[in-house]
């Protein structure tokens, strides 16, 4: 089933259908990795991106599981709250090294293509190996040397055997949109006002998006409330995501670029992509805030206020 409510009548099993939708897709591309890499360890490039990709989806999966955690965090208490967000949270980083290395070519790869008009994509040949190779033993070092894919694997089956133990029956759509959807959009806005009021740091921007995609998740889950509607919401969420995470995907290769303990390349190569990561990241974030300022327009109040008229709409429809 989808990453929607499907069922009006509970939202509460509705919520946890889904947590549990997720975890079981993690487990079950997190055991198809596994046995691919006991069968396979040859390591050519297609290899290695198709397992990257792998690893990207279980992430996936655990933010989406993340997201119905912070949804429901007042029905589940505070102390299953802490317990369940911290573990997805440290799977989700254990398995993050592969993911960025992958971020980091890719995120080269689409500087040159936004830039092809200016620069000699041969001319940054040695700086693009240096990346690829990065990737590649990174891959390599994670999913093949020690445990960490089975050990992954052990922590999301064991909370995934918690999730169905939550007590969630009794919980109604109003209580969940007056706290769970409520703080996550009141993050996202005053985040929203740090960013427009003061001087944008990677830090604050990155803060920004990650309330910005609890919002888009948060706004898939609500969608049969009004389809048309959110669907065009939660598209617009998405694009705001996609530029925040674009920008900061350029501030993690700048800085990794300018190590020099892990890339070595001649000063004038890396001064004109130096130049073009501070160009490309002051047109997305300019994309941000126009965009930004239009998705959290509303008080969090009024926000709140509006979709729980929706709601209430939709539980007395047929």
């Amino acid at each position: 089933m989808a990453y929607r409510l499907e069922n009006k009548e509970s939202i509460g099993r509705e919520i946890k259908r889904i947590a549990c939708e997720q975890t079981d897709k993690a487990i079950e591309k997190l055991t198809e990795e596994i046995i691919n890499n006991n069968i396979d360890t040859t390591q050519s490039a297609v290899d290695v991106n198709e397992r990257t990709e792998a690893i990207h989806d279980v992430r996936k999966r655990i933010k989406k599981i993340r997201a119905v955690i912070r949804l429901v965090r007042d029905e589940l208490g505070q102390e299953v709250y802490k317990r369940e967000n911290s573990c997805f949270r440290d799977a989700g980083r254990r398995l993050s090294e592969v993911r960025d290395a992958q971020v980091l070519l890719e995120t080269f790869n689409k500087l040159e293509n936004n830039f092809a008009e200016f620069i000699n994509p041969e001319g940054f040949i040695d700086l693009q190996q240096i990346l690829v190779e990065h990737h590649q033993n990174t891959c390599k070092q994670v999913l093949e040397t020690g445990n960490t894919a089975l050990e992954v694997l052990a922590e999301i089956k064991n909370a995934g055997e918690r999730i169905l133990n939550w007590s969630l029956e009794s919980s109604n759509g109003q209580s969940i949109l007056n706290n769970g959807l409520h703080r996550v959009y009141k993050g996202g806005y005053q985040n929203c006002q740090i960013i427009l009021e003061e001087p944008s740091t990677v830090e604050k921007l990155h803060d920004w998006r990650k309330q910005v995609k609890y919002l888009w998740y948060h706004l898939r889950i609500f969608r049969p409330v009004w389809p048309d509607l959110i669907k065009e919401w939660s598209k617009q969420t998405e694009q705001l995501a996609e530029y925040l995470g674009d920008d900061h995907d350029l501030a993690v290769l700048h800085q990794f670029i300018n190590n020099p303990q892990e890339v070595l390349i001649n000063q004038a190569e890396l001064e004109v992509v130096n130049s073009l990561i501070n160009r490309r990241r002051k047109q997305l974030q300019a994309s941000a805030k126009s965009l930004g300022q239009r998705i959290y327009v509303e008080s969090p109040e009024l926000f709140s206020s509006r979709i729980k008229a929706y709601w209430q709409i939709w539980q007395k429809e047929s």
